[in-house]
């Protein structure tokens, strides 16, 4: 009896011990963000039924990712290889190497927080069909641009 008590008591420990922040990994599927790198737009997209992601900076990117709580990591599988202007070359290096030390996060309404190597990087959600500076075709004479402004700390 006293072993299945201390079991017990052990696995509550446990579990109190991985608390998870408050956040719940399901509401980043199917969601898009956005944010702005330095003048270059960074866009990340979670998929809705796989636990992969996707985005743009310069380059085309994607890969896998683990979640629970509020603890997140990205495994980067692939990106396109094309050059673009140093300065948005530069923001993608440093975005991707900052990916790669992601440990948490925080989704907070239409704000999705990064949190990793003593950094955070702050993204808004955004409709995965207008992304910040596409053009969308309201009527034949009306266009509206979708500007989403967004802080990266």
């Amino acid at each position: 009896m006293k072993i299945k008590a201390l079991a017990f008591g052990a696995m509550a420990l446990a579990l109190a011990a991985c608390g998870d922040g408050g956040q719940n990994p399901a509401a980043l599927r199917g969601e898009s963000f956005i944010a702005n790198g330095n003048g270059t737009d960074i866009t990340l997209s979670f998929d809705e039924n796989e636990m992969r992601f996707y985005g743009q900076v310069v380059n085309l990117y994607n890969g896998s990712y683990r979640a629970a709580g509020n603890h997140i990591q990205f495994d980067q599988g692939a990106s396109t290889m094309m050059m673009g202007p140093a300065d948005a070359m530069a923001t993608e290096r440093e975005y991707f190497q900052f990916l790669n030390t992601v440990e948490k996060y925080n989704l907070n309404n239409d704000t999705l927080t990064l949190i990793g190597n003593g950094q955070t990087m702050t993204f808004k959600r955004v409709d995965a069909n207008a992304m910040p500076n596409d053009t969308v075709t309201v009527t034949e004479t009306e266009a509206v641009v979708v500007d989403t402004p967004v802080v990266v700390e």
